[in-house]
């Protein structure tokens, strides 16, 4: 049998973290059973048919809202049946849920993850995360060096180890087949470079700046959304409003991701806040360069030969950074600096190193 290894997340609505549990669960299958627990109801389009076989190892636990002790039970049930080597926990709420149950069921190790920082600004939340760590003990992970950095500010007893995210090279890889051929089969036009973004549709992403950019740059440029949210309807007005109907291409929830960025030029976040951002790190691993925004882990995120960072908020500048790119033949290939730096199995083996207290010293 193989080992087990638990992660808890709040839910598995499309996501950065809830990403992160899915990519690790099927990047990790050839050597350990990966089950996650989600605290609350999620989307089935979320996780329909995006990997082989996980549906098995992932409990939804449809928690309402408010402190429910009884998801501390049903946790603890689940990780006896589960017998995991450790339990991984996302955010507070898990940590809280998942944690407890973990160290009730006497689990010898707990590794918690930071994603960002934002919530610890907040004195409440502040005093809830170190009561929690306290009573949890977990070892405790950031995910990005300005995290970490975040974390020790705020939690100053607190020195986390740092855990780049990491992305699968041998699952998001370059396409064999011409880019037209992919533009036809995808119904595109077959005549436009296409930017494209990965991300929800909502303010925290400011992809109304990344359309009006769009006005600035050549004619025969497209842009690629993926993604749902509660700004679809904005957008699309902003999209009729500036005339770019037949530029702007809506493409909804994808489960192929890997399509999605072989059909890209570049690849595009002009957010205004993000932790380390999974889909840029997909995109150059698809051999994709990178335009983002100077916000939270991006920098971490960018192959610093082919990428470009750029102010947020800012279209000139968002734009004459697309523009450069998109003019500029690539000397250099950015799924290198995924394969070396940001692998998934590296990161998946960092973890796994920390259940061992002789070898954390090592990270």
């Amino acid at each position: 049998m193989k080992p087990t290894i638990v992660h808890v997340v709040q839910h598995l609505k499309p996501g950065g973290i809830e990403n992160f549990a899915l990519e690790f669960q099927r990047a990790a299958a050839p050597y350990y059973d990966v089950h996650i627990i989600a605290l609350e109801r999620s989307n089935s389009q979320s996780i329909q048919g995006k990997y082989h076989g996980s549906r098995k190892f992932i409990h939804i636990l449809n928690k309402k809202p408010g402190w429910r002790p009884s998801v501390v039970s049903k946790i603890k049930q689940l990780l006896a049946e589960i017998k995991p080597m450790y339990v991984h926990t996302h955010h507070i709420g898990p940590l809280i849920y998942g944690g407890l149950a973990a160290r009730m069921l006497g689990i010898n190790c707990v590794i918690h993850t930071e994603h960002d920082a934002w919530h610890l600004k907040q004195q409440k939340r502040r005093l809830l995360q170190e009561l929690c760590l306290k009573l949890v003990r977990p070892v405790f992970v950031a995910d990005a060096e300005f995290v970490a950095e975040q974390v020790k500010a705020m939690l100053p007893a607190t020195t986390p180890y740092v855990i780049a995210n990491g992305v699968d090279t041998e699952h998001f890889t370059p396409s064999a087949v011409d880019k037209r051929v992919l533009k036809e089969r995808a119904d595109l036009p077959t005549d436009m470079r296409f930017i494209g973004c990965a991300a929800r549709l909502e303010p925290v992403k400011a992809h109304h700046l990344l359309i009006e950019a769009l006005t600035q740059l050549p004619d025969d440029t497209g842009l690629l959304l993926a993604g749902t949210g509660s700004l679809a309807q904005t957008l699309k007005a902003q999209v009729k409003q500036l005339k770019l109907e037949d530029r702007v291409f809506f493409l909804g929830h994808l489960d192929d991701m890997r399509g999605f960025y072989q059909l890209l030029d570049v690849f595009c976040l002009s957010s205004s806040n993000e932790g380390l951002p999974l889909a840029p790190l997909e995109a150059q691993s698809c051999n994709v360069p990178v335009v983002l925004t100077n916000v939270g882990g991006c920098k971490e995120a960018i192959c610093q030969a082919t990428g470009k960072v750029v102010e947020p908020n800012n279209v000139q500048k968002l734009a004459q950074a697309l523009k450069q790119r998109l003019a500029q033949p690539l000397q250099k290939s950015p799924r290198v600096f995924v394969e070396q730096k940001r692998s998934i199995k590296s990161m998946i083996n960092q973890y796994v190193a920390l259940t061992q207290p002789s070898l954390r010293g090592k990270l």
